[in-house]
């Protein structure tokens, strides 16, 4: 199928890139081309006097080039070591996904490599007499551009590092994600289908439903595969699994208005990737849980953090006002196909139910997330308003149990929304 077979090649490239190792592979093999370019483009070089600049000045630059860039790519190396395994002990190990996939960390990281390769390649050529007087010129220009780019690499990746693993840095990052996923949801709440808003009303009674064949937590939908099965087997196809939820064998991914054969049964699961954990880029909801994670552990009685619990709360509200604002297309492209939306009320109980459930009475968080309720109150949205004054609700049933003073207690009632 023509769009299965497009999602898997933007599937295979998304995770491709996120991987350290294969942008290490782009920037070595650019490095090897580059030395063995220089070999052939020495004919262009038309002036007698960069000549002996060349050939004099090259082959120390690239023998001190080489062993600097091995020393920097090593302590680089250990040093993002060291700040995933800060991220894992003080944010949360879910976090530290996008530690891995930083793509400063890995462009700088690919760049020394890249560096120390092409410092090597360049020696073994120079040595083998592969360079000419004029070719070893071109070399020593493109040698010239490899440090500039290596000491432009060097300062951001300086400033870089004194943010690496620091909880601020990766509440950042995950807050990033997390909008990006959460808009492109808004954009489109049903994944370009139809809404199944009530399963019970939207669905057929004959339905037949199709359960899953692997055990985990689905991380993409290929709606154009969907789509193409609805249309080339006459079926309407009603989605009731989304990226971020945990199925196993005995758990129904859709239904289908009619039989269908086991080779369709096949199809259909195939527009399900399935894997061990969740990702950020179809879930929104696992960015909210990750943030709240960031909070619960800031504020156990072992950290006491109540800055980090603050500000966790703070980008909670700024997540989701911004997805209630956001511009919404309900641009119907896969006309036999239904899907779910993201119900307010889930999005609330990731980001803030376990914050409530962790804080352990601490007022001055208390009073926080009755001021963050507040205002997504005021946003208009009916849903909002609904999930606003619930938790304002229980947020101030949780606080009275722990409260002593009160003046606590007083402060805490007048900002629980009627």
């Amino acid at each position: 199928m023509k769009g299965s077979f497009i999602f898997q090649i933007r599937l295979l490239f998304l995770r491709a890139n996120k991987l350290l190792w294969v942008k290490a592979t782009y920037f070595a093999l650019l490095a090897i081309i580059t030395a063995i370019a220089s070999i052939y483009l020495g004919e262009f070089v038309p002036f007698d006097i960069f000549q002996k600049i060349g050939a004099d000045t090259v082959d120390t630059i690239l023998n001190i080039l080489a062993s600097s860039m091995l020393a920097v790519t090593t302590f680089s190396l250990t040093t993002v070591v060291s700040a995933y395994a800060a991220a894992t002990s003080s944010v949360t190990p879910r976090a530290t996904k996008l530690l891995m996939e930083d793509s400063t960390a890995q462009n700088a990281l690919s760049t020394f490599i890249g560096s120390f390769i092409f410092s090597l390649i360049a020696i073994i050529f120079l040595n083998s007499g592969m360079y000419d007087q004029k070719g070893r010129v071109v070399l020593f220009v493109v040698t010239l551009g490899v440090i500039a780019i290596i000491l432009v690499t060097l300062i951001r990746w300086i400033e870089h590092l004194s943010r690496l693993g620091r909880v601020g840095e990766t509440s950042e990052l995950v807050e990033g994600v997390t909008q990006k996923a959460l808009l492109a949801r808004a954009r489109e709440p049903y994944l370009g289908a139809n809404p199944l808003v009530d399963r019970e009303l939207d669905i057929p009674e004959n339905a037949v439903p199709v359960r899953s064949d692997q055990t985990g937590n689905i991380q993409y939908i290929d709606m154009e595969k969907l789509d193409h099965l609805s249309r080339d087997k006459d079926l309407n196809i009603y989605v009731v699994a989304l990226p971020g939820d945990f199925v196993s064998v005995t758990s129904i991914l859709v239904y289908a208005d009619k039989p269908v054969s086991n080779e369709t049964r096949r199809e259909l699961l195939g527009a399900f990737v399935i894997g061990h954990e969740r990702n950020f880029e179809q879930d929104p909801r696992f960015g909210l849980c990750v943030l709240a994670e960031i909070a619960a552990r800031a504020l156990s009685a072992a950290v006491n953090d109540y800055g980090t619990g603050i500000d966790i709360i703070n980008r909670g509200v700024r997540l989701l006002t911004n997805y209630a604002q956001a511009e919404r297309h309900a641009e119907v492209k896969h006309e036999r196909v239904w899907v779910p939306p993201l119900t307010v009320s889930n999005l609330f109980s990731d980001i803030f139910a376990p914050i409530l459930r962790d804080e352990g009475g601490i007022t001055v968080i208390d009073i926080k997330l009755l001021k963050a309720f507040t205002a997504l109150y005021g946003l208009d949205n009916e849903q909002f308003k609904v999930a606003a004054r619930k938790y304002s609700r229980l947020c101030y049933e949780h606080a009275v149990r722990t409260v002593v003073l009160d003046e606590d207690k007083e402060a805490l009632k007048k900002l629980v929304i009627d």
